[in-house]
This record gives C-alpha cells, structure tokens and sequence, in this order.
C-alpha cells in the first residue's frame, strides 16, 4: 500500500476537486471549506486532519500538540454534512473539540454529487468531531 499524500495547512483553506483524495493535516484552528457538493462528483472523498500546534523541543505530529488545535470544515451555504449522529442540516461546521482534541484525529467526508443538507456524508471518524451550533 502507498502512503498517502498530504499537505501541511497553516490557514482557513477551501478545498477544490484538485484536493480529492490529500489528507489536509490542519496545524491549528482554521476552517477548512469543502467545494460545492454539486461542483465534485458523487464520491469524492476530502479527509481533514488534526496536525495539532508544534511544542518546542519535540518532534513535529507527537502527542505533545494534544488539545492544542481545533479545525473545523464546513460545506458552502446550501451544503451540509451528515452522519456521525449529526442531524442533517446546511450551513453547519464540524469541529474537532479542542478539549479532546488529539493529533491525528481525523474526519473524512464524501460527497453525494447533489445540493443541499445531506450532500456531504461522513465516511470515517477518528476523535470528537461536534456540530456547529
């Protein structure tokens, strides 16, 4: 098995088509915003990470950056994410709860091809991703 790509995110980001597929390590509390449901073909996987904030001294991605980072994603505005025991709604971010936060949790969502609350389903989850209230 090949190892995945990646990249590395110090900012708010929004995701294109170009993005499928590349796990987004997220180095802090920004939102990462999907493309349009409608825009990406049914099926396509995004995958946001917790890279958490680096601790000086120790070595970059370990546990010392636990709770230190909170990314959140969310869909554009007639977007939402479903499962995960999220009730179907547009408009709502996922957070990764900066309290129970640890490097390397992970949310991984895939699109359905069509608008609206449920155009983006939770396909995996590592850690405590909450609703945007």
């Amino acid at each position: 098995m090949s190892p995945e790509k990646s990249v590395i995110v110090t900012g708010n980001k929004t995701l294109t088509v170009a993005d499928v597929g590349i796990v987004q390590i997220v180095k802090g509390d920004y939102v990462i915003t999907l493309p349009t449901s409608a825009a990406a073909t049914a099926g396509s996987k995004f995958i946001i990470q917790n890279g958490g904030l680096a601790v000086a001294g120790t070595p970059e991605g370990t546990s010392k950056g636990n709770k230190s980072a909170a990314p959140s994603v969310k869909g554009v505005s007639a977007d939402g994410i479903t499962g995960n025991g999220f009730t179907p709604a547009t408009n709502k971010s996922a957070i990764n709860t900066k309290a129970t936060a640890q490097v390397g949790d992970r949310l991984e969502l895939t699109g359905s091809g069509a608008t609206g609350a449920g155009a983006w389903f939770t396909t995996y989850v590592r850690g405590v991703w909450a609703r945007e209230a």
